[in-house]
């Protein structure tokens, strides 16, 4: 069992166990008390730590949840899930002299030699009402680059975002029993939205871009949660059109780590964040 396996296992063991035990009120209380995204924080860091990253350059630390660093953007300062910081640049606080926060006497705790060193990984989840909250998750993870590239534009930023193929059956939740919706979740629809916002290569351009997406289609109705690597593959098991065109390998999670790890070792150099060797 691969490391991202095994903690897709942990994560559905604790998404059905909160609703065995307390129906559709311990799902939703799972969701907003964090415990459950934060697995996928660790199954991310881990892979980091993995690949040779240092494991004192990650915020938060494998298996904490604080403290997060907030990042100075062009709106707002904001909390991200996952950094990995510099460990031979020191952090240098600075008023924010831009945007809106530039009237409130606010200041970026880091300085922009730090935070653009700063490589970056937003993780999010949607396992419920997928169909109906589309449209805001598509806007909401849009806005997310263009805030932090806009000052910061080769800052090297990553999104992980897992949605299930088969959504959890509400209506048997409150009756404490685990069942699934028959009809798959639209994955073509996903994967042309990430695709589009994935794969920013010219730190001048494209601040709308995430330097690499990571969709991470996992099908929890498996007894050991299943991940998909390619079309090809979504296609031999009736997820996506015969038609479809668009290569998810491209924004699957196979090779997320490693493709972040090389451009910003193509921007800054592995040296700022490895711990002496790094695997690519």
């Amino acid at each position: 069992m691969s490391l991202l396996e095994e903690h897709l296992c942990e994560m559905k063991m604790l998404f059905e166990d909160s609703i065995k035990k307390s129906g559709l009120k311990g799902k939703e209380s799972l969701i907003r008390s964090s415990h459950f995204i934060n697995i996928l924080h660790d199954a991310i860091k881990a892979d980091l730590i993995d690949h040779g990253i240092d494991p004192a350059c990650i915020m938060p630390k494998y298996k904490e949840t604080k403290p997060e660093m907030k990042i100075a953007g062009f709106l707002k300062r904001k909390d991200q899930d996952i950094c990995v910081t510099p460990k031979d640049i020191e952090p240098v606080r600075s008023k924010i002299t831009w945007g809106p926060e530039s009237a409130e006497n606010v200041f970026d705790e880091y300085g922009p030699e730090y935070t653009r060193h700063t490589l970056v990984i937003n993780v999010r989840s949607q396992m419920s009402s997928l169909a109906k909250n589309s449209d805001t998750l598509f806007e909401r993870t849009f806005a997310e680059p263009m805030n932090i590239h806009m000052i910061h534009p080769d800052l090297v930023l990553g999104d992980v975002y897992l949605i299930p193929v088969y959504e959890y059956e509400q209506g048997t939740m409150d009756e404490r029993r685990i069942t699934f919706v028959s009809k798959h979740t639209n994955l073509e629809k996903y994967i042309s939205f990430f695709n589009a916002i994935s794969g920013r290569k010219d730190s001048m351009q494209d601040q709308y871009k995430y330097e690499r997406c990571a969709l991470l289609i996992v099908d929890f109705s498996k007894d050991i949660p299943k991940t998909f690597n390619s079309t090809e593959e979504l296609k031999a098991y009736g997820l996506v059109s015969p038609t479809f065109e668009i290569e998810y390998a491209n924004i699957s999670y196979d090779s997320f780590v490693s493709d972040l790890l090389k451009i910003y070792n193509e921007r800054f150099g592995i040296h700022h964040i490895d711990r002496g060797e790094i695997y690519f």
